[in-house]
């Protein structure tokens, strides 16, 4: 375990709360998509005034920290993580029919 991860488990221990905000991360970065679908890639968010992309992009970033801390924990393997999205990629390919 690496330092960083060894200050992640220790800051972030309880596994319940951690997939519990987990879940929350990726229900915003849920409704930030459905906005930017709704008002498009040049619209402003409504509390920030930044662009909605860059919201799309915060949201992204938090679920990647909630990884970060599952991946410390060793709830979550980063090697299987990585499988896993070749394995979408190689879907979406088929998909896309590149």
């Amino acid at each position: 375990m690496t330092e960083r991860q060894e200050r992640l488990v220790k800051c972030f221990p309880d596994l319940n709360k951690n997939l519990e905000i987990l879940a929350e991360e990726c229900a915003e970065v849920i409704q930030s998509k459905s906005k930017l679908i709704r008002f498009g890639l040049n619209h402003n968010h409504h509390v920030t005034g930044r662009p909605a992309v860059d919201h799309l992009q915060d949201e992204i970033g938090d679920v990647l920290a909630m990884i970060d801390i599952l991946v410390a924990q060793q709830v979550l393997d980063p090697d299987e993580l990585q499988a896993a999205k070749e394995r979408k990629l190689k879907k979406l390919e088929s998909w896309y029919d590149t």
